[in-house]
């Protein structure tokens, strides 16, 4: 009988053993890094957004412990690739990779030098390239694809009030210039055929598709060379992927004696930097895809991924738009893991624009908060 119970008593003893490693490791929500790095290989915060994303990834790691470490290039995929070989030859290793790359697929093939370290790769902002989906741990950040959708919206609910305000529209559909991002860089092709899906049932005809850049400047010039040629097509609408070549878009129009919001009207995918199209109705309709809040969240998936003992759920995850606080993130990272960007559209009243804008929230933060930077 004393045998049996010793016997028993082992089994138990082994069983408890056996789970005490998985116990340890459960997960209480409290994240904690010990102060371990996390690299950072980006473009450079010379851009508006870029510097806010930094910010809000700074945010990020010092709430969870962690030691960031930021290496920036002039979105030159060259570049990159040399800054990403020299620390992967550093003796001493990240507790975890994060990568931007300057150019999607010319980067793959570090990206791929990365996955080989045996430190967790995470990509953010540029959405995975098929090939690239098992050489990272998860994707963090924006979804362009839907970025650009959000603008299709805007510009179908431009081109009904365009219509309802007794203007008509040079072309079946209406005439649209398209003011795009930088050649290579992946987000701006997202958008594009992002917009083109949204629209696709109702299509705008485009007149023009130029590269602008990302601010004010460069959609500025890019608008103004376009001018001289489009302007007897006559120009109903322009998209811009972002507010900033948006913006350089309104000072080139009023210079030629267009106005925006009642001649031209414009719109754009996400908000950035410089808000005074939007809050005078210059611009019609936006989307808030938030710099600071990315940065934020982005850095939030890496340190879950450690805290909920390296675990990753299949499929996407969307962070829900809630209005008067920031969700709760106590679960592990899915695989793909995707912020929010509600649409924003304020017509073409300056009056009711400025109220719009003052009502809106995310996550506790006002408009301004999210896109003034």
């Amino acid at each position: 009988m004393g045998t049996k119970i010793g016997a028993a008593f082992a089994v138990l003893c082994a069983v408890a053993l056996a789970w005490a490693p998985v116990m340890a490791q459960e997960a209480d929500g409290k994240l904690d890094g010990e102060g371990k790095e996390i690299v950072v290989l980006m473009p450079s915060r010379s851009n508006a957004y870029l510097a806010q994303w930094i910010r809000g990834a700074e945010k990020s790691a010092a709430e969870a412990n962690y030691k960031i470490t930021v290496i920036e290039n002039n979105f030159d995929q060259t570049e990159q690739d040399a800054q990403a070989q020299q620390r992967i030859g550093s003796p001493n290793q990240p507790a975890a990779y994060v990568w931007w790359p300057a150019d999607n697929q010319a980067g793959l093939a570090t990206l791929r030098r990365l996955s080989r370290t045996g430190v967790p790769v995470f990509q953010v902002n540029q959405a995975l390239r098929p090939e690239a989906k098992d050489l990272v741990v998860a994707y963090a950040g924006v979804d362009d694809f839907f970025n650009g959708q959000v603008a299709g919206k805007n510009a179908i609910a431009a081109r009904d009030a365009y219509v309802a305000a007794g203007n008509k529209l040079a072309s079946d559909g209406g005439n649209l210039v398209i003011l795009k991002f930088i050649p290579g860089y992946s987000a701006g092709d997202d958008r594009e055929a992002g917009f083109a899906d949204a629209t696709k049932d109702k299509p705008f005809n485009v007149i023009a598709s130029e590269y602008a850049g990302f601010d004010n400047a460069s959609g500025y010039k890019a608008m103004s060379q376009l001018i001289p040629s489009i302007r007897g097509k006559g120009i109903n609408f322009v998209y811009g992927a972002s507010d900033g070549p948006v913006t350089g878009a309104v000072q080139a129009l009023e210079e030629v004696g267009l106005v925006p919001g009642k001649d031209v009207y414009l719109i754009s995918a996400t908000c950035i930097a410089d808000i005074s199209a939007i809050q005078s109705a210059k611009e019609f309709a936006t989307g808030v895809q938030a710099a600071g809040l990315e940065g934020w969240f982005s850095l939030n998936v890496v340190a879950r991924y450690f805290e909920y003992g390296k675990q990753v759920k299949d499929g996407q995850y969307i962070a829900p738009d809630t209005a008067d606080a920031r969700p709760e993130f106590n679960f592990a990272p899915s695989k793909i893991n995707i912020i929010p960007n509600p649409q924003v559209v304020v017509g073409t009243d300056k009056a009711k624009a400025g109220e719009i804008l003052s009502k809106f929230k995310l996550w506790g933060e006002t408009f301004s908060d999210h896109c003034v930077y």
